[in-house]
C-alpha cells in the first residue's frame, strides 16, 4: 500500500484566497481508482512500481556497503503531458512543463498544515527536458482546486516517501492536463539494495533508485535470526552468513 506521508503546505493568505475561487478545467483528468493506486499489502512502493524483470541476488556473503540485490522496475502508470503546465505563482511564470512531456504516478500523500485541503493528493512527476545532461523533474502534487503544487527537489524523484521541503513554502502551477498513456520513462529504472550491517533484531539496509539513495530502513529478523525484505520483485531473504556473522546470505523466498 502506498505511504501516506504529511506534506507542510504554508501558503500566503493572498494565495490560497485565490485558489479557493478557482475551478478545476473540465478537461482536467479524473484521480485514479482507489484500487489501482493501492498497490500489494505490506509491500513498499507497489502501488507505484512493479517489478520489470526478476531480482539478481548476490552470490556470495555480502558485507556492509555491499548490494544485496538489484531489479528493474516500471511505474504502473504512465501519462503525457497534453497541455503546456503554466505556471501560477508570483514567482513561477509561463511554461514549466510543455504538452508532450513524459510522466508518471509517484504515489498519494496527505497534505497538512496551516492552509492545506487535509485530503489525499496524486502526486504526478513529468520530465519535460534536459539540464545539465540530466533529464529534469517537475513534480505536481493536486492538493488545491485549479492548482498544484510543485512538489520539492530534494528528494529522489524515481520514487517519493517523504517530501522534505527547505522552507514550507510551495510554488504552483495550474493543474496539469495530462492523459494516461503507456509511455517510456528515460533513464536506468533499477532498484538496488545494499546491506548496511546486523543490529540485534533487524537487518539495516539502503535502498536506492536509479542510483540515487531512497531511504534507510530496518528490515525485522524472525526468530531464526532471518530477515525479510519485501520487494515488488519478490521476498528477499537475509540470513547471517556462516563463520561470518556479520555478513548476509541472500536468498529468494
Amino acid at each position: 500500500m502506498s505511504r501516506r506521508h504529511s506534506l507542510f503546505a504554508v501558503l500566503a493568505a493572498a494565495s490560497v484566497s485565490a485558489c479557493a475561487t478557482m475551478q478545476d478545467p473540465p478537461n482536467a483528468p479524473a484521480p485514479l481508482p482507489f484500487a489501482e493506486r493501492l498497490g500489494v499489502v505490506g509491500v513498499e512502493h507497489s502501488g507505484v512500481i512493479a517489478a520489470a524483470g526478476p531480482a539478481a541476488l548476490a552470490g556470495s556473503p555480502v558485507g556492509s556497503g555491499e548490494t544485496l540485490t538489484t531489479f528493474p522496475f516500471r511505474y504502473r502508470h504512465t501519462a503525457v503531458l497534453t497541455e503546456d503546465v503554466v505556471g501560477y505563482s508570483i514567482t513561477v511564470n509561463g511554461v514549466q512543463a510543455p504538452a508532450g512531456s513524459p510522466g508518471y504516478y509517484a504515489g498519494t500523500f496527505q497534505s497538512t498544515g496551516t492552509y492545506a485541503t487535509g485530503g489525499l493528493s496524486e502526486l504526478w512527476c513529468f520530465m519535460p527536458g534536459v539540464v545539465g545532461g540530466e533529464r529534469r523533474h517537475l513534480c505536481f502534487l493536486k492538493n488545491q482546486p485549479g492548482v498544484a503544487a510543485i512538489a520539492p527537489t530534494r528528494m529522489n524523484p524515481f520514487l517519493w516517501t517523504e517530501f522534505a521541503p527547505a522552507t514550507g513554502t510551495f510554488d504552483y502551477v495550474r493543474t496539469p492536463i495530462y492523459e494516461l498513456r503507456a509511455v517510456d520513462i528515460p533513464g536506468d529504472l533499477v532498484m538496488e539494495y545494499r546491506f548496511r550491517g546486523w543490529s540485534s533484531n533487524a537487518a539495516r539496509l539502503t535502498e536506492f533508485a536509479v542510483g540515487r539513495e531512497v531511504r534507510r530502513f530496518d528490515a525485522p529478523r524472525g526468530a531464526d535470526g532471518v530477515a525479510v525484505l519485501k520487494t515488488v520483485a519478490g521476498d528477499i531473504l537475509l540470513s547471517p552468513a556462516p563463520g561470518a556473522p556479520d555478513k548476509a546470505v541472500v536468498s529468494l523466498r
